[in-house]
């Protein structure tokens, strides 16, 4: 039976994934969520008050993660745009056409949190979920993690940071700050390594 590990997901690391689920009239809504790998079948997700997707999962209970890289399927799931052309049945649940990848997942736990940002409080709902099946579509799958693209674009400012004025050496370094932060929060090990490595050479 395939499992999380068998997609390339790793255990504790945050994934961008479009999630599917059913609204109220059985129509399809399709949006970019990030998902963590707790266990090689289990999941958790963070859904914000006021989407779609957090009422869905409230009353249904269920959800549909589909791994792909394209990125109109991301840029349409956040508008809201996404056709319905693009969804396809599979059971009682919806994936998405041309997916690399998606497993269908039962919620085994939710809780309601506050939260204050500097956006102001929003009400969350922790989700946990295990995994019920997982289908592949094609045989190397590459689930997206923000870490690897983060370090990219670090290495690019810092490749320019001592030909461009001030102004602009600021701005990249607090870009590469921001980045740092959000390695540390969804990276593995070896991308806080990297993205550590960056630092350190911007301090020398």
């Amino acid at each position: 039976m395939l499992d999380l590990y068998s997609v390339g997901m790793e255990r504790g690391l945050l994934y961008e994934v479009i999630v599917t689920t059913r609204n109220p009239d059985g129509t399809p809504n399709a949006a970019p969520i990030g998902v963590i790998c707790k266990e090689d079948r289990e999941v958790v997700v963070y859904l914000h008050e006021g989407s779609k997707t957090f009422d869905n999962v409230r009353r249904e209970k269920s959800f549909c993660v589909n791994i792909l890289r394209d990125p109109m399927v991301f840029v349409e799931s956040t508008l809201g745009n996404l056709d319905s052309t693009k969804f396809q049945a599979h059971d009682q649940d919806l994936s998405i056409k041309g997916a690399e990848a998606f497993f269908t997942v039962e919620v085994t736990r939710e809780k309601l949190v506050q939260r204050q940002d500097h956006l102001g409080t929003s009400t969350l709902n922790v989700v946990n979920a295990k995994v019920l099946e997982v289908v592949k579509n094609q045989e190397d799958v590459h689930p997206l993690n923000r870490a690897i693209y983060g370090i990219i674009e670090s290495l690019v400012y810092l490749s320019r940071i001592d030909i461009v004025s001030e102004d602009e050496k600021k701005a990249y370094l607090e870009k590469i700050s921001e980045t740092s932060r959000v390695v540390n929060k969804v990276g593995s090990e070896d991308h806080k390594k990297a993205m550590k490595k960056i630092i350190e050479s911007l301090e020398k």
